[in-house]
């Protein structure tokens, strides 16, 4: 009987669609991108099938399924679950044997993995709410890179918003996020993530399309930046979402 539920949900289930496909099923509202963008998001294999040949450069890289063997590996690379969330189960292998580490580590959470190349930059991610990409805000882990502790543990990173990069690096990391929300035809709000090398030159990772909502995740500090609080925020979200559903509108 609720008005929307507001989807707070993470991983599996919750940001992979199954549960938006359940609610369309039964009619009820929520938060939010639909199914089909949701588990096309939560599949990097898939995502970077939609997002490359729209002209977003993505690390380049192979999937591998259990079993499958590949012959060749240029080091340092990137191991990471297809399918995962909160950088859970990825690994940076320097040689061979850190590689079947992170192969044993990654395929303990899923069957499909990618094998991409390593990128030494600086990472950034851009939140979009109702297509408009927010302020950039750079996250610098201070030991490592921003893995599952460092996105969790107080203290462990530095957040920077808005980031310090010039005026058309700027531009560059909003319009891709933009770009790539558009893509996958997300709806409502999501977050991109990117990394600028030292060339300049920036690499889209990955959408999130239920990013953090604590009020210290990235979302809500981007969306400070702009002047909207955090009730405001929740209150935004709750609207843009709302019309997806043209019936309901008028009533909220």
């Amino acid at each position: 009987k609720a008005d929307i539920v507001f989807m707070g949900l993470h991983g599996s289930n919750g940001e992979d669609g199954k549960v938006q496909a359940t609610f369309d099923l039964l009619g009820i509202r929520y938060t939010g991108t639909d199914y089909l963008s949701s588990a096309i998001s939560m599949s990097k294999e898939l995502a970077k099938k939609v997002l490359v040949p729209e002209g977003i450069p993505m690390p380049k890289g192979v999937t591998l399924h259990k079993g499958h063997k590949i012959e060749y590996v240029p080091f340092p690379c990137v191991v990471k679950p297809c399918c995962g969330g909160s950088s859970v189960g990825v690994s940076i292998a320097h040689n061979e044997k850190e590689f079947e580490e992170a192969l044993d580590e990654a395929f303990s959470y899923e069957d499909t993995v990618l094998v991409e190349e390593f990128v030494d930059g600086r990472e950034f991610s851009v939140a979009v709410l109702d297509g408009k990409a927010l302020p950039v805000i750079e996250i610098e882990p201070l030991e490592g890179f921003y893995d599952y502790k460092n996105k969790y543990k107080a203290g462990s990173a530095v957040e920077t918003c808005p980031a310090d990069i010039d005026e058309e690096t700027d531009k560059k990391l909003r319009d891709a996020a933009t770009e790539a929300y558009e893509a996958l035809h997300l709806e409502s709000y999501a977050r991109i993530d990117f990394l600028l090398d030292k060339g300049g030159f920036t690499y889209c990772l990955e959408a999130n399309t239920l990013p953090g909502m604590t009020p210290t995740s990235l979302l809500p500090q981007e969306a400070a930046v702009e002047g909207i609080s955090y009730p405001d925020l929740c209150e935004k979200i709750i609207e843009i979402s709302l019309a997806k559903y043209p019936e309901e509108k008028s009533d909220f």
